[in-house]
């Protein structure tokens, strides 16, 4: 430094400029991009013409119904395409056909249908107009469907369960003696009545129905198998025996009486 020379101030240091950070820009235009192209697709999707249903297959052991018919149903209930059909929907539709005991409806991709259906099983006939599947259930399809040969059931609302036990322990007690019930009855006082296949009907009343048809089991070969075509009805109401009634038209010997 010269003496009388005043001193130069210092340059101020200048820091190097930042660099521009392209990946943070490159990752929000890429989630941007990606956002639009999302509601792109779910519009685009939401269209019932992408992936429209073209076809409905049904699988199930069909015996009072018709694969073409529960076909028709699901195709009549389809609304939108692959993503938008109501599949719960088609199931609870399908499960108001009185045959139909179960339902199954699934997506098959990308333009299918899977139809899987459980047939009621009926073991009886329950009333005037409905039947009764092996699980105690009543369902009423159309008269001209019911099967021939189901043993008549009836009893009040709520009854079809042990209606259905008490004919079943019947069925296997009388098949011993080579006889067979065609209908089982339980009046709304809660009295038994069985109706053997040649019309002879036991009375059992509303107790111990077991102990009286086991009694009836024990008396049929020693006392009423050789006069049976004579008996009209048989009376287990009692405490330790049975009254009989004749059929109509018989003489005492059993021989049809002329009018």
């Amino acid at each position: 430094m010269i003496l009388g020379e005043r001193p130069r101030p210092q340059a101020a240091m200048r820091e190097p400029p930042r660099p521009i950070r392209w990946g943070r820009w490159l990752l929000a235009a890429g989630a941007i991009v990606l956002v639009i192209g999302v509601q792109r697709l779910v519009v685009r999707l939401a269209d019932p013409d992408v992936f429209p249903i073209r076809r409905v297959t049904v699988d199930g052991e069909f015996r009072y119904l018709a694969a073409q018919h529960i076909e028709a149903l699901v195709v009549g209930a389809v609304r939108g395409g692959f993503f938008q059909v109501d599949v719960a929907q088609i199931r609870a539709q399908l499960l108001r056909e009185a045959w139909v005991r179960d339902a199954t409806v699934q997506r098959v991709w990308p333009i299918a249908l899977h139809v899987s259906i459980r047939e009621q099983q009926p073991v009886a006939r329950w009333g005037e107009a409905s039947l009764l599947s092996a699980a105690g259930e009543v369902f009423t399809p159309d008269p001209k469907t019911f099967p021939n040969g189901l043993v008549q059931l009836s009893g009040s609302t709520g009854t079809q369960a042990e209606v259905l036990a008490v004919w079943q322990r019947a069925r296997a007690t009388l098949k011993t003696l080579g006889l067979t019930a065609t209908a089982l009855r339980r009046s709304d006082r809660g009295a038994w009545q069985l109706e053997l296949a040649d019309g002879t009907l036991l009375l059992l009343g509303r107790h111990v129905i077991d102990q009286r048809l086991a009694r009836f089991v024990r008396a049929y070969p020693r006392v009423l198998k050789d006069h049976w075509a004579r008996i009209a009805a048989i009376d287990l109401r009692y405490t330790n025996g049975f009254s009989l009634r004749q059929r109509a038209g018989l003489s005492a010997s059993g021989a049809a009486t002329t009018p």
